[in-house]
């Protein structure tokens, strides 16, 4: 189990563009492979402010470049009593046996528990994992943490519930009721993919009929990934596949002729 980030995972700006080694061409946030190479969620932005996170896909269903993928929502185990106590300045605590897949060593690393103290909820805080043990289906594990508990774990009451990163469990959008992570930056044909999501600044985002005529109140994500005008998603008579998520607004160009460039807000 890890005791900090096993792999590359601070901020990357412009001057430092991710390097991705699969030939002479550099693919960089371009580049679609099964190496790891960041943390799942690592950042990068460009000059311009576009702004992009690595990530993982999970579905066989192809991602395409033009479209909104999703995170798949799925968290990991429920909310549990904790069972093993720990003391205020700990970084490594038991996840208690749950409901969950078996689980490979570093599998959580980016993910979150969630503690609540049971007495209070004035005690409830949030940890980011940084590392995790491997362990059976249904099991109890131990996880590192990025910060020191603030306050004890009681073992009869304190209960938690732990999340895996949603930057690695990206699936293909097909459905209203999940949340868009961003636009793949190359298209993803098949799960366990590496892979860059732009998530804000200029982007090419597949339209429906009307976006750029009147979107400068804003555009909303589809189930398929497409984007709504705002006006149109918020109607009285919704269209079916459209959500509320806020996509961004149009900068220049519409449907019906060249464009529209999308200024993505994630």
């Amino acid at each position: 189990m890890s005791k900090t980030f096993n792999y590359p995972n601070n901020p990357l700006g412009w001057q430092a563009s991710p390097k991705d080694f699969t030939g002479d061409n550099v693919l960089g946030i371009y580049a679609v492979e099964t190496t790891k190479r960041f943390v799942p969620g690592t950042r990068y932005t460009t000059w311009d402010g576009r702004e992009y996170r690595y990530a993982r896909s999970t579905g066989a269903a192809q991602l395409y470049a033009a479209h909104g993928c999703q995170f798949s929502g799925t968290g990991y185990t429920a909310i549990t009593t904790f069972g093993v106590a720990a003391s205020i300045g700990d970084t490594g605590i038991t996840i208690p046996a749950a409901t969950h897949a078996a689980l490979a060593e570093d599998e959580l690393a980016g993910g979150y528990v969630i503690i609540f103290d049971g007495a209070s909820d004035y005690y409830t805080t949030t940890r980011m994992i940084v590392g995790n043990e491997a362990a059976a289906a249904n099991a109890a594990f131990t996880v590192t943490l990025d910060a020191p508990l603030s306050y004890a774990i009681t073992a009869a009451t304190s209960k938690c519930e732990t999340y895996t990163n949603p930057w690695n469990d990206i699936i293909v959008a097909n459905n209203d009721a999940l949340a868009f992570a961003g636009v793949p930056a190359a298209s993803v044909s098949a799960a366990a993919q590496y892979f860059w999501v732009q998530t804000k600044g200029i982007a090419w985002v597949a339209p429906q009929a009307g976006v750029g005529l009147r979107s400068g109140l804003g555009v909303t994500w589809r189930h398929d990934g497409s984007i709504d005008d705002v006006n149109t998603s918020f109607a009285v008579t919704v269209p079916a596949g459209s959500t509320s998520q806020f996509a961004g607004y149009c900068v220049e160009g519409s449907q019906a002729g060249n464009g529209p460039l999308i200024m993505l807000q994630g």
